[in-house]
This record gives C-alpha cells, structure tokens and sequence, in this order.
C-alpha cells in the first residue's frame, strides 16, 4: 500500500469520527437544551411562587335586613266558647237549638223536667207552713211569762230556716232551663228529649258548645330568639291553605309574658276579624301565623364557608391587603348563612374557605368568589301555598 493511500485512509477515518462527533453532539444540544430550557422556568416558577402573595377567595359580610318573616303553625279559635251543662237532674223535656243556630244571651236553648225538685219544694213549702203556724202561736199569746223569750226565738228561727229551704229548691228549679251565656252559634248539641241528665260539669256531660265565631283568636308559640320581636299591635297574616291567595289579616292581642320552661317558647295571641262574606274562616281549621318581626338589634350575615375551623368562631378579615383573624359573636343559622350579631358592621371581606397556612399579618391578593352556578335540570317546583313542611323562617340571604 502506497503512503498516498494509507494518508487516505486515515483522512476519511476521521472525517467519519468527526462527522460522528458532530451528530451526536447536535443530538445532545437537541436534547438538553430545551430541558435546561424548561428547568430554568419551573426554577423560576417556583421563585416566583415563593416570593408571591397567595391568592384567596373573598366575599363581603352583608348588614342583615330590617325585618325577618316567620311563619309559624297556629291553632285557630273562637273568641269565646263554653259548654253549657245541666245544674239540676232530670230528664230534657225540650230542646230549642241546633248545632249551626245563631243564639243570643238568654236564650233557652233546653229545659229539663224535674220530678224529684218539684216533689222537693212541695215538702220544702209543707215544712214553711208548719213553722209559720207554730210561729204565729207563739206570737199570739198575750198572757205575760206563758212563753219563754227562748221558745220565741226558737219558732221565729225555725220559720226562717225552712224559708231558705223553699227558696234554694226554687232556684235549684230556676235551673231546669239551659240559657245561652252569650251571643253565638251552637256548635254541639249532645242531647234528646227523654237524655237522662245530672248536674254537674263532668266530662261527657255537657249539652251544648256555644261560640262566638265574630272574632277569631291564633295562639302561636313563638320560639325564643323571636320572641325580642313580639309586641301587641304587631300586624300578622293568617295563612289558611283552603285560601291560598287570601292572607287574613290579624294583630298580636296579647302574650304570656313569660315562656313555658319546658319548650322555651312564648304563647302568643293574634285577633282577626271573622264577619260573614264567602271567604269565612272556620274555628279550629289548620292555620299558619305569618310574622314581620323587626331586627331589635344591628346583625351581619355571613358565608357558612367562611367561619374558620377551631372552637371559637372567628373569621380571616382582609384588611390593607393583609389577614387579620377577627373573633365573633354568633346568633341565628340559615344554614349556609349565619347571623353574626358581634365583631363585624358589614362590607368586610371575609376569606371563603380559609386555609390553616393563612396566618396573622400576611400580605395577600384577593379574588371575588364565583357566583353560584344554577343546577342543571328544570328549576325547582314552586312551594306550595301555606305548605307546612315550607321553611318556616324566611332567608335573609334572598332580601
């Protein structure tokens, strides 16, 4: 082999490790470059990440409105209903009142025979006669020292005594007629001429029920924390569902004044008018009690979401672009609302979900929390109109 060829060959021996060089370190560029590239900027990132300001989520507290609606189940009555029982025994010689009859006071709504009274007072008026007899005797002997001053006495006191006698069967007697003690409509009526009746008030015993259906009254027990709202005056509407779309219109009469200890609620007493028309309500249907209490107090509402986790409730403020942790007083849950009747005034921006990284002092951004997003599907169904299972205090959430 000549020296030409063999520096030949050692040229292109080179040439191919050159061009070997040169592929794989085009092939190495290609390659650690852009992940060089690519560490560079999550290096950066999470610089960037560190050095910024976490962003949280806010939602401003809203002042609580002035007046909140309670609605409450009542137990509707008449203005004024009794019983009408029997004072003497007998038997019911003639009733004159049926149930649905207006009466008037006085009226005889039954009168009942009695036999054994009658026979009574007869022996009663027999006795009267003896003593006013023996009586009279006495009186009419003049011969002095023939009668005692004792034996005087003694006549005169037995004559009275048997007076009284006749007088008590008498009245007794007035009672054979059953009277209307005011103006209503009969609303039971238990008897029938021939009824076996004794007097008395035991129960299973009465003959009539009168009402007075004029005037209704709604007792409402009204919970505890409403009950700072309650004033007599205070305007109410009567819910019946037979009449959906026609409130009836009431006021708070009277209240106990004092709460049952066992349900800590308030007895509460609303009046409406009830005369005639179409729209008549009938005592003891079911009702509801529709109230517009006013806010005795300054009250804020929040997010349910943003209470931050722990014992005591508190809040994470945003204020001048920094947290501050904020104590509360809580009163009345909406569910995902809550009244906050302490620490805050209203318009603060309160962090929504507030993570446990979020500490005292720290600067950070802020966005606005997303509307709710409406559910997919058709809207909910419309409550029904004075439907009980309705909740029974309104949202503020939605004034």
């Amino acid at each position: 082999m000549s020296t030409e060829e063999k520096t030949g060959g050692t040229g292109r021996f080179w040439l191919v490790i050159l061009i070997l060089l040169l592929v794989f370190g085009g092939l190495f560029l290609v390659g650690f470059l852009p992940r060089l590239h690519h560490k560079k900027e999550l290096d950066d990132e999470a610089q960037q990440q560190n050095t910024a300001k976490p962003v949280v989520t806010v939602l401003p507290a809203k002042a609580a409105p002035d007046t909140t609606t309670v609605t409450l189940p009542a137990d509707l009555r008449s203005n004024h209903e009794t019983f009408a029982f029997a004072r003497v025994n007998g038997f019911v010689q003639s009733w004159t009142a049926d149930i649905g009859q207006r009466v008037h006071r006085g009226q005889v709504l039954a009168t009942i025979a009695t036999p054994e009274i009658d026979q009574q007072i007869a022996q009663a008026q027999a006795n009267l006669s003896l003593a006013q007899s023996s009586y009279n005797r006495l009186t009419s002997v003049s011969l002095p020292g023939a009668i005692s001053k004792q034996e005087l006495d003694a006549g005169k006191a037995q004559y009275a005594a048997q007076q009284a006698v006749v007088r008590q069967l008498q009245a007794q007697r007035g009672f054979r007629q059953v009277v209307a003690p005011f103006n209503g409509v009969v609303t039971q009526r238990n008897v029938e001429v021939g009824t076996l009746v004794t007097g008395g008030n035991a129960t299973g015993t009465q003959l009539f029920k009168i009402e007075q259906t004029d005037t209704l009254r709604a007792f409402v027990d009204v919970p505890q924390n409403f009950v700072p709202g309650i004033r007599r005056g205070l305007r109410a509407d009567v819910l019946v569902p037979e009449f959906p779309n026609q409130p009836f219109e009431g006021r708070v009469a009277r209240d106990a004044a004092s709460l049952d200890d066992q349900t800590r609620t308030l007895r509460t007493e609303v009046v409406l008018p009830n005369r005639g028309g179409q729209r008549q309500l009938r005592a003891g249907v079911y009702a509801q009690v529709r109230f517009r209490l006013p806010q005795t107090s300054p009250s804020v509402l929040i997010s349910a979401n943003a209470l931050v986790p722990g014992i005591d409730p508190k809040v994470a403020v945003v204020q001048d672009g920094k947290i501050h942790f904020q104590p509360l007083t809580l009163g009345r849950d909406f569910g995902s609302t809550i009244e906050v009747t302490k620490g805050l005034r209203g318009g603060e921006l309160l962090v929504i979900n507030p993570a446990e990284t979020l500490t005292e002092g720290l600067a950070v951004d802020t966005k606005a929390a997303p509307k709710p997003s409406k559910p997919a599907g058709p809207p909910p169904a419309k409550p029904r109109p004075n439907d009980p299972d309705a909740p029974r205090v309104s949202s503020p959430v939605a004034k």
